[in-house]
C-alpha cells in the first residue's frame, strides 16, 4: 500500500479524482485489464462511463508502479477516445509516448488527434498530423491504421486543394475494398459496414471528379453509389446521388435531364441545408439559361444568391461565381447601376475568399488577378452615378428622375420588407417555443425544494444537487461559459463534483447534454450583446465567436443558426433598424428580446 501513495497526482494526470472502490481495487491486473477493454468496446450509450474511468485509473496506477509504460499509454488512449476530442489529454499522451519511444501508441495518439481536428474542421492541422501518423504507421507496420490514415489524408488533401494527390489516395483505398483485401486489413469489419464505407469513398471520388470537370469519371462513380443505395434502401446515399447526378448532367449540357433530377432533388422531403440548396438552384439556373429560358434562369439565380446569404455566406462553390456574373449582366441589361455595384461587390468578396484559399494551397496561383478588373468597373459605375447627380442642369428632369428612383426604391424596399417580415414572423413562433423550453429547464434560483432525480445510477442526493445547482448558478452569472476549452471535467472541478454527477444533473435538470448546455448559454449571451451594443455588431464572425468562447467560427455559426434559425450576418443586419431600442436589463429573457425585435418590424 505504501507504493500507492508514492505516486503523486502530477504523475497520473487527467484521471478521475474519485477514489477507486474496493470492488475494483481487489481484482487482479489481468482480469481488470480484460474487463476494461471489453467494457470500452460496448456501445457507448450503454456503458457506465464512471466505472470505465475508475477501472482505467486503477489500471494506470498499477501499470505505472510496474513500469509497464506500453499499457499506461494504451489505457490513456482508450480514456481519451471515451472523452471524444480532449486535446489536453491527447497532448499528454503524445508527449508521454514520444519520450518513452512507444511508436505504436504515439501513432495511435496522432490518429486520434487528426480525427478530432478533422471533426473540428481544422483541415490544415488535421492533414499535418495525419501525415505524421502515416509515416509512423509505415515504421510500425500497422496496416489497419495505415489504410484508415490514407483514407483520411485523401479526404483532407481534396478539401485543402491538393486534388490530384488526394484523389490518388482515395482510389487506392477504394481498391482494397474492391479486391477484398479489406478483410485482411480490417478483419473485424462486417461486409455491410465495408460496403457502406466503399459507397462513401466512391461518392467522395465522384464529387472530386465533378469539381475538376472530369464528368465521365464522376458519372461512373456516382452510378456505383446509386446501385449500392438502391440495393440496401439507403436514403442518405440516394439523396446524395440525386444532387451530384443532376450537377453532372447539367455540366454535360444535358439540361432537360439535369433539370428533371435537380427538381426531384430540391422537392424531395430529405432534409438539406441552405448551402446545398443554394448550389442546386445555381445549377438549375445554368440549365434554364442553356435552354434560353432567361426569366426562369434569373429566378433560379436570385434564389441561389438568397439561400447563399441565409446560409451564412460562408459556403463558396464554383457555380456561385457564375451566378453573380449572370446577375451582374442581367442588371447591366436593365441599366440598374446600384444592382451592378452590389454584384460587383459580391464577385470581389468571392475572389477574396476563394482566391485566398487557392493562394494558400497552390503556391500563389489563384484567381485574385480579377479583383483589380472588378474594382475598376465598380469605381467606374460609382463615378457614373456621381456625374449624373452633379452635371444635370435640368431641375425638373432631375426631380422627376429622383422621384422615379425614389418610388422604385420605396416599392422595392416595401416589398422586401413584407417578404422578410413574413419570414421573420414565421420563424418567431418556432423560436419562441424553443426559448420557452430552454427557460423552463434552467436552474431555478428561488426554489427551496426540487423533485428527486429518478433516473438510473448514479443517484444524486439533495446535498449534491444543491451543490451543483449553486455552482452552475455562479458559473452562469459570472459568464465563465464564455471561456474557451471548457470541458465537463474542468466544470466539474469548479463546481466541486465529478464529471458523471455533473453530466447527470445537466441531462436531468436541463433536459440536454453538456455540450448543448454550454453552447446555448453562449448563444443566448451573444444575442443580448448584439442587441444592446452597436460596437459588438461591428465585430467579425470570428471575433464574435471568440467573445463567447468558441474556438471555431463555423461551429459558432452552426450553433447560432440551430438556436435562432438565422445566420449571424442576417441577424446583425436586421438589428441595424432597431437602434432606438434601449439595452436589455440583465434579467431579460431571450423570448422578450425576440418579441421586442418583432415589434420594431
Amino acid at each position: 500500500m505504501c507504493s500507492f501513495f508514492s505516486i503523486s497526482a502530477q504523475e497520473l494526470p487527467y484521471l478521475s479524482d474519485i477514489a477507486v472502490p474496493d470492488s475494483i481495487a481487489v481484482k487482479s491486473y489481468p482480469v481488470l485489464r480484460t474487463e476494461f477493454f471489453a467494457l470500452f468496446n460496448e456501445c457507448k450509450t450503454s456503458v457506465d462511463s464512471l466505472v470505465l474511468e475508475l477501472k482505467g485509473k486503477e489500471l494506470v496506477r498499477r501499470a505505472t508502479l510496474s513500469r509497464n509504460k506500453s499499457d499506461v499509454a494504451k489505457f490513456y488512449l482508450t480514456l481519451e477516445n471515451l472523452r471524444d476530442g480532449d486535446y489536453d489529454i491527447l497532448e499528454y499522451i503524445l508527449e508521454y509516448t514520444r519520450t518513452n519511444e512507444l511508436d505504436d501508441s504515439y501513432e495511435g495518439g496522432l490518429l486520434q488527434k487528426a480525427i478530432a481536428l478533422y471533426y473540428d474542421e481544422r483541415i490544415k492541422e488535421a492533414l499535418a498530423v495525419a501525415e505524421e501518423a502515416y509515416r509512423f504507421s509505415e515504421k510500425t507496420q500497422n496496416v489497419s491504421n495505415k489504410w484508415v490514415l490514407k483514407s483520411l489524408i485523401g479526404t483532407l488533401q481534396v478539401d485543402y486543394g491538393n486534388v490530384t494527390t488526394g484523389l490518388q489516395n482515395l482510389k487506392e483505398v477504394e481498391s482494397i475494398y474492391v479486391t477484398g483485401d479489406v478483410k485482411t486489413i480490417h478483419p473485424y469489419n462486417t461486409d455491410f459496414y465495408n460496403r457502406d464505407v466503399l459507397a462513401s469513398i466512391r461518392y467522395s471520388i465522384a464529387k472530386t471528379y465533378f469539381e475538376i470537370d472530369s464528368l465521365d469519371e464522376a458519372d461512373d462513380y456516382i452510378e456505383k453509389v446509386k446501385l449500392y443505395a438502391e440495393s440496401v434502401g439507403d436514403k442518405d446515399h440516394l439523396d446524395s446521388y440525386l444532387g451530384l447526378k443532376a450537377g453532372i448532367l447539367i455540366k454535360q449540357k444535358r439540361y432537360i435531364e439535369g433539370l428533371e433530377i435537380t427538381n426531384q432533388y430540391i422537392s424531395n422531403d430529405y432534409e438539406k441545408g441552405d448551402d446545398e440548396l443554394s448550389h442546386s438552384y445555381a445549377m438549375q439556373g445554368i440549365a434554364y439559361e442553356g435552354l434560353n429560358l432567361d426569366e426562369k434562369a434569373t429566378t433560379s439565380f436570385l434564389t441561389a444568391d438568397s439561400l447563399f446569404v441565409v446560409a451564412g455566406a460562408d459556403y463558396y462553390y464554383d457555380e456561385l461565381k457564375y451566378t453573380f456574373n449572370y446577375l451582374l449582366n442581367h442588371y447591366k441589361k436593365e441599366g440598374n447601376t446600384n444592382k451592378q455595384i452590389e454584384y460587383l461587390n459580391k464577385m470581389i468578396s468571392y475572389e477574396e475568399s476563394v482566391g485566398s484559399i487557392k493562394e494558400s494551397v497552390s503556391n500563389g496561383v489563384s484567381t485574385m488577378y480579377t479583383i483589380p478588373e472588378l474594382t475598376a468597373e465598380k469605381e467606374f459605375l460609382i463615378r457614373k452615378l456621381e456625374k449624373e447627380k452633379f452635371t444635370s442642369n435640368a431641375g425638373v428632369i432631375l426631380f422627376l428622375i429622383l422621384s422615379c428612383i425614389g418610388v422604385v426604391v420605396a416599392i422595392f424596399q416595401y416589398r422586401k420588407k413584407l417578404i422578410y417580415k413574413k419570414r421573420f414572423d414565421n420563424l418567431k413562433v418556432t423560436l419562441e417555443k424553443r426559448f420557452k423550453n430552454e427557460v423552463s429547464s434552467s436552474i431555478n434560483t428561488t426554489s427551496t425544494s426540487e423533485t428527486i432525480i429518478k433516473s438510473s445510477s448514479p443517484q444524486l442526493k439533495s446535498t449534491q444537487t444543491d451543490k451543483i445547482k449553486a455552482g452552475l448558478k455562479t458559473f452562469e452569472e459570472t459568464l465563465m461559459f464564455t471561456e474557451e476549452n471548457i470541458t465537463l471535467k474542468s466544470l466539474a472541478l469548479q463546481v466541486g463534483t465529478n464529471s458523471s454527477y455533473l453530466s447527470k444533473y445537466i441531462n436531468d435538470k436541463k433536459s440536454e447534454n453538456f455540450s448543448v448546455y454550454i453552447n446555448d448559454l453562449r448563444i443566448n449571451h451573444i444575442l443580448k450583446l448584439l442587441y444592446s451594443s452597436e460596437k459588438i455588431r461591428s465585430y467579425t464572425v470570428s471575433a464574435l465567436a471568440k467573445e463567447v468562447g468558441f474556438s471555431n467560427p463555423k461551429s459558432f455559426s452552426n450553433h447560432f443558426k440551430r438556436i435562432t434559425g438565422l445566420s449571424v450576418t442576417y441577424f446583425i443586419k436586421n438589428l441595424e433598424d432597431i437602434k432606438e431600442v434601449s439595452a436589455k436589463e440583465k434579467g431579460d429573457s431571450v423570448i422578450d428580446f425576440l418579441e421586442r425585435i418583432n415589434k420594431t418590424g
